[in-house]
């Protein structure tokens, strides 16, 4: 497009003075501005570039750009003897061309066609323009032969040369005007139309094979494949592009090679390259096809074709050779493999090979290795899906085509055999050759055959089902419960995830064992209860009181279990339980812990005691016995100093073997002690359990609310306070009785908890005698009627008496 520049227009379109008329003046494009003062012409006329000055051009030589068509007068510099332009004039847009055009429409046929070849040197031909500057080279180029005078000539085109919409192939009759660069003299023609098709031949085939946008079609004509495009394809015909389809197509010269073009798929069975025999034969697979695909990077793999043995029962036979187009389903076949194929005599060429070749019976093993697996379908997607192995714990990929049945309608539980192998595109497991089994053939659990007989110790939470959940979907960690049950005279625990019946905490039940096949999960099932819990009653002593709750020691003596006061309502009054009554009780486990429910107070000597061996014994205490809270090794241990018989090393004891409840034997301290036999259990454990720990004597120091504090000599030299509590205090001996001053005697025992000695049997000795200077002068009966302090008092924030700022 011309540029607003006022040099293009009227008298100012010469920069200088008019040329005389014995100058020559030719035209060109300016190629190099350098330095902003000079620069060179590509010449039109001359096969050269010539220099140039900005002082040559009369206007402002900021105007001048590469690519400006320039008139120009060619002169000599007198002292380099080189051409030079002189007396510059811009020209508008279009005006210089290096060709020179004919004007008659030259007749000819495409001999080549022109390939999309790209070249780093531009074309100059058109002239007019900075990107279409430079020699006159191109490698793509085709060529028409055209007849002049009884003689026949070659000229190139190429594909910008082409001025029709239709496309021009080899053979096609063309017209043309003929371009004669007149720098060089090199012939071009330009502006070339389709005057006439070449008559095209129409060829036939079967699609070969696919790739992402391309394929390969074997041709009927010869033995041989051709490529062809996909935008080739009607895109109405496109779904019908399958592999084996008949199609034809035409064949054209693309970038030097032979594509096929226009390619229309016709009726299935069209085009067909064998006579097939009718005569069924069988054979085994020696080795089977390898079908092409594409990796996911890019990598392809072309198909190989397979072979079969024929006539495998005369001992070997002819060879015959299948192509994955000749196998009936896209399965997988293995070396081994039982088929039956017809044979094929190809028209082309006359070779033979198999075809129709369909899978009669497969190797069930591979190198004496049974490859064979069952499992059942449990996910199904677009093309492919995944099967649940029976024997593996692993959900197994397959693509819809290994199954060997097409015709079968896939669900997400149906059962399957199949075959594991490595897919060599990603080396990942997947499965092959799938075979449609009946229902209820694959079972994913063994149920062993013998009756076991257990304890209910954790309930199934809520989460839990009564219905046999899918075993497929049972995760290891799901929600369930345990029973306890001997196994091999050893003591066992088996969870369970479902149960028809609710199972609570010491349920007595019968259960067969059952094993998952995959991952070998073992979990009870089939569990009915022989006796409910709460059927089941035992019997202990109430060994621990505290407010609002106890503890009971079994009749086993071996563990004590927690129970509320509230488990008392239904059959007694927990106010009227005393340490070692003698109650009955059933098991609960509520939050996770096991305790005794519905607390019944039985008769005293209602459980059998002790058989009280002759004799005492000294010992050493081992081991304290575990407080309430924990219920491990609950029992506490004494080491004789002597021999004991029945007695090994050393003796167990519990809270019912104490003569004196409220002492905590420490560990270190001496007893004294017998030995009782359990009528239940016949073990030995020691009883009537004297404590040899010595008595010291006190004053109480205070006396609070329900406790107070006792000063003592010790083993230190100076006097020492302890802590106690009313309970603490000796038979006899009353709470409301003691006051500052009183001599005490007592025992000392360690607190775990408060890490410190607290007295306990604590008895009373002698009253305090009031200091004189502490009583009132007068007598108080004079007052009137006495008044008993009850309680301290204390302040509004607790403290003792009233603050000083009132």
């Amino acid at each position: 497009m011309q540029r607003d520049n006022p040099h293009f227009s009227g008298k100012n379109t010469m920069s200088l003075s008019s040329p005389s008329n014995n100058s020559i003046r030719e035209t060109g494009l300016i190629s190099k501005i350098m330095q902003a003062s000079f620069g060179f012409i590509t010449c039109c006329e001359r096969n050269e570039s010539i220099f140039f000055h900005f002082s040559q051009y009369n206007g402002d030589p900021n105007d001048l750009q590469t690519g400006d068509e320039v008139e120009f007068e060619v002169s000599t510099d007198p002292e380099k003897g080189k051409l030079i332009a002189r007396r510059l004039v811009l020209l508008p847009s279009g005006t210089v061309s290096f060709e020179s055009v004919g004007e008659e429409r030259l007749l000819g046929k495409v001999d080549v066609e022109p390939q999309l070849v790209r070249t780093s040197e531009p074309d100059i031909h058109r002239g007019g323009s900075r990107r279409n500057m430079g020699e006159f080279r191109d490698p793509g180029l085709g060529r028409i032969i055209y007849e002049r005078q009884g003689e026949f000539f070659f000229i190139p085109y190429g594909f910008t040369d082409v001025n029709d919409d239709r496309e021009i192939h080899h053979g096609d009759e063309v017209s043309f005007y003929m371009a004669t660069n007149k720098r060089t003299g090199a012939l071009r023609a330009r502006l070339v139309r389709l005057v006439q098709p070449a008559k095209v031949e129409k060829i036939r085939g079967l699609v070969k094979s696919f790739k992402e946008t391309f394929g390969f079609i074997e041709r009927a004509d010869i033995v041989g494949d051709i490529f062809f495009h996909y935008s080739e394809v009607d895109p109405g015909e496109q779904t019908k592009l399958i592999l084996g389809a008949s199609v034809e197509f035409v064949i054209q010269n693309r970038q030097g090679k032979k594509v096929a073009t226009h390619v229309k798929v016709l009726p299935h069975g069209t085009v067909s390259f064998d006579d097939v025999s009718n005569e069924n034969h069988e054979g085994v697979v020696r080795t089977p096809v390898k079908r092409s695909f594409t990796h996911g990077r890019g990598k392809e793999l072309e198909s190989t074709p397979g072979e079969i043995i024929y006539q495998p029962d005369l001992g070997g036979g002819p060879v015959m050779q299948y192509t994955e187009r000749d196998q009936d389903g896209s399965y997988t076949m293995l070396s081994g493999d039982i088929v039956r194929f017809k044979i094929a005599t190809d028209k082309r060429d006359g070779s033979r090979r198999a075809t129709g070749v369909v899978l009669h019976k497969l190797v069930e093993s591979q190198e004496g290795h049974v490859t064979r697996e069952k499992g059942m379908i449990v996910a199904l997607r677009d093309g492919f899906g995944f099967i649940r192995c029976a024997k593996r714990d692993l959900r197994m990929f397959f693509h819809f085509n290994e199954v060997i049945d097409s015709e079968a309608q896939l669900t997400s539980t149906t059962e399957v055999e199949f075959t594991v192998q490595k897919d060599y595109t990603n080396e990942r497991l997947h499965a092959v050759r799938i075979v449609i089994l009946p229902m209820n053939t694959v079972q994913f659990e063994t149920k062993f055959t013998s009756l076991y007989h257990g304890c209910v110790q954790e309930e199934l939470s809520s989460e839990g089902g009564r219905n046999k959940p899918n075993i497929l979907k049972l995760q290891k960690d799901a929600p369930h419960g345990l029973i306890q049950y001997e196994d091999k005279e050893s003591v066992a625990y088996i969870p369970f995830y479902w149960s028809s019946e609710y199972l609570q905490f010491g349920d007595q039940v019968e259960f067969y064992i059952a094993r998952r096949s995959y991952d070998d999960l073992v979990y009870a099932v089939e569990i009915n209860i022989t006796q409910k819990a709460n059927e089941m009653r035992f019997q202990g002593f109430v060994s621990v009181l505290k407010e609002g709750f106890g503890f009971i020691e079994t009749e086993e003596h071996d563990c004590e279990l927690f129970f509320p006061f509230s488990s008392c309502n239904k059959f007694c009054d927990p106010r009227d339980l005393k340490l070692m009554d003698e109650v009955d009780y059933c098991l609960v486990r509520k939050n996770g812990r096991l305790s005794a429910d519905e607390i019944k107070l039985l008769e005293k000597g209602t459980i059998a005691a002790e058989t009280i061996n002759p004799g005492s014994y000294e010992g050493v205490v081992l081991r304290q016995m575990k407080n309430s809270d924990n219920a491990d090794e609950y029992e506490g241990l004494i080491k004789p100093n002597s021999p004991v018989p029945g007695i090994k090393d050393n003796i167990p004891y519990s809270f019912t073997g104490l003569t004196n409840y409220q002492i905590q034997l420490q560990t270190g301290e001496t007893v004294e002690f017998q030995v009782g036999v359990s009528q239940i259990t016949g073990t030995l454990r020691a009883v009537n359990i004297i404590s040899k720990r010595g008595l010291l004597r006190g004053h109480i120091e205070s006396v609070k609310d329900q406790f107070g504090f006792i000063t003592y000599k010790g083993k230190e030299t100076t006097p020492q306070s302890v802590f106690f509590h009313m309970n603490s205090l000796a038979g006899g001996c009353g709470f409301d009785e003691l006051q500052s001053g009183d001599e005490v005697e007592f025992m000392t025992v360690y607190s775990h908890k408060a890490k410190k000695d607290s007295a306990i049997y604590v008895k009373k000795l002698s009253s305090s005698v009031r200091p004189e200077r502490l009583s009132r002068h007068g007598s108080l009966h004079k007052a009137g009627t006495l008044i008993t302090v009850i309680r301290q008092p204390k302040g509004p924030n607790g403290t003792k008496g009233f603050s000083g700022n009132l």
